[in-house]
């Protein structure tokens, strides 16, 4: 078992109407909580990992609620941060058919934006961490935000702590703070052990275009930010082929400077919920790679069986157990008696 595993970011609130109906349609609207570094958290803790959530949230009812729905997860949340602020939040029209979905931000003064990396206990958060999970959500969110990122990851890194970071490309947020994300970016790929990144990550961060189409382009990326950033040491992908909203086609990868092992295809039908879905992924990768970062097979399955199994609940979070997981890798479909 490894030690207490920490992810850093924004806790939010996501809105969404009751679907197929849209937002300019609704009447009223469902609440979870989310994020993308909560949801990984919340993914770990459910998987029997030690997880812990650091972030900052105000000081109101909706903050507490938050808080509580990440600890019924089982994340650790008694280092959480309460300060004056608002509520970070997101709506979301739900994708249905052939309509893609839509988010539309609103996280601007919220109490996690404005806090301060002064105001963080550092050394507290990071107590008997093994792991610390980061994303670049966090980087686009402002400049402060970025450099205290890497902050963070740095002090992780000197307690001996690995470290893995989702690029999670948001272009509105990135447009919205007019900064260019490939120098924070960068930044990051140069502290981390595993990246979750593709072939227009690699695209973005090295200015090179790159195809994601079959294993030999995703390979030809994916050593392109090895050989820029040789203390990384593997590259989690995955690549979706989408017929409609409720049925797309998965696949999943792990690259390492050595060798690459790609999954097959899914066909993953009668979608539930897409939101959230790479966070799973990423969690289900860690699920092995923190144990064992040599087996490759397992975490790449794990990844994408912990994904599928998003695809088939409501809200942003994975609710799948280790048993779940197992269930689905191995290829189990009768009902569980």
């Amino acid at each position: 078992m490894t030690g207490v595993v920490a992810s850093f970011g924004e806790v939010l609130l996501r809105y969404s109407p009751p679907a197929p109906l849209l937002l300019a349609q609704a009447r009223q609207l469902e609440i979870c909580t989310g994020g993308a570094e909560a949801n990984v958290a919340a993914a770990l803790a459910r998987l029997s990992h030690r997880s812990r959530m650091l972030t900052v949230l105000p000081e109101n009812v909706l903050g507490q609620r938050a808080k509580a729905d990440l600890a019924a997860h089982g994340v650790d949340t008694s280092h959480v941060l309460h300060r004056q602020g608002r509520m970070g939040s997101y709506f979301l029209d739900v994708a249905s058919g052939l309509r893609t979905g839509k988010v539309t931000y609103d996280r601007q003064h919220s109490a996690f934006v404005q806090s301060a990396a002064v105001d963080w206990p550092i050394a507290d958060w990071l107590d008997g961490v093994s792991h610390l999970h980061l994303s670049g959500i966090t980087l686009a969110l402002s400049e402060e935000l970025a450099d205290a990122t890497l902050a963070l990851a740095m002090a992780a890194k000197a307690i001996g702590a690995t470290i893995s970071f989702d690029g999670n490309f948001r272009a509105a947020l990135w447009e919205s703070s007019q900064r260019d994300p490939r120098v924070p970016i960068s930044r990051m790929f140069a502290v981390a052990d595993i990246i979750f990144a593709n072939h227009k990550d690699a695209g973005l961060v090295l200015s090179e275009e790159f195809s994601g189409e079959g294993p030999a382009r995703r390979r030809e990326a994916a050593l392109a930010l090895l050989d820029a950033f040789p203390g990384i040491a593997a590259i989690a992908s995955t690549a979706r082929t989408i017929e409609d909203a409720a049925t797309h086609h998965i696949s999943a990868r792990i690259d390492t400077p050595q060798s690459a092992e790609e999954t097959d295809t899914w066909r993953i039908a009668a979608i539930v919920d897409r939101i959230g879905t790479g966070d799973a992924y990423a969690a289900g990768v860690l699920h092995t790679w923190l144990h064992d970062p040599k087996d490759l097979v397992s975490a790449a399955r794990n990844g994408l069986g912990l994904m599928a199994l998003k695809h088939a609940s409501w809200g942003d979070a994975s609710l799948a157990s280790a048993d779940d997981l197992a269930a689905v890798v191995s290829g189990a479909k009768d009902v569980a008696r």
